[in-house]
């Protein structure tokens, strides 16, 4: 029974060692996790004050680009207002100035076809005058 005792305190024993070897593991690790988790949270201050900054910094323009746009809408709203009217004016003379210079373009169309067929007759007149040399069929 003495050999059973002494096997069992063997065992317990080396369950014991392999239990702080595995602890010591353990802390180890914990260890090395804690000084990553303290670095990285030191780069997160920092970034979260590049952050503050650059939030700040975005609110100044904000409010620098409210006090622009007003002036820029009320500018938009009279070239809005300006640029109706002149469609409009545009338009009305459209409308007026239409019908007058369509009738000029047939008049003047009218004008160049007569003045052609007449150019023409008194070419064909002069050229048989000159071919039948010089007399006229009477």
């Amino acid at each position: 029974m003495t050999v059973i005792l002494v096997i069992c305190a063997v065992v317990i024993t080396i369950a014991i060692a392999a239990i702080a070897v595995v602890t010591v593991r353990a802390i180890n690790r914990f260890e090395k996790t804690a000084l990553e988790v303290e670095k990285t949270v030191e780069m997160l201050r920092g970034t979260i004050a590049q952050a503050e900054t650059v939030i700040h910094d975005v609110r100044e323009v904000t409010s620098s680009l409210d006090q622009v746009v007003a002036p820029l809408r009320r500018a938009a709203g009279g070239v809005e207002q300006i640029s109706n009217r002149a469609v409009r004016l545009s338009s009305a003379i459209l409308t007026e100035i239409e019908r007058p210079v369509r009738n000029t373009l047939g008049l003047i169309h009218g004008v160049r076809t007569g003045t052609r067929s007449l150019f023409g007759a008194l070419t064909r007149r002069m050229q048989h005058t000159q071919s039948n040399g010089g007399y006229r069929d009477v």
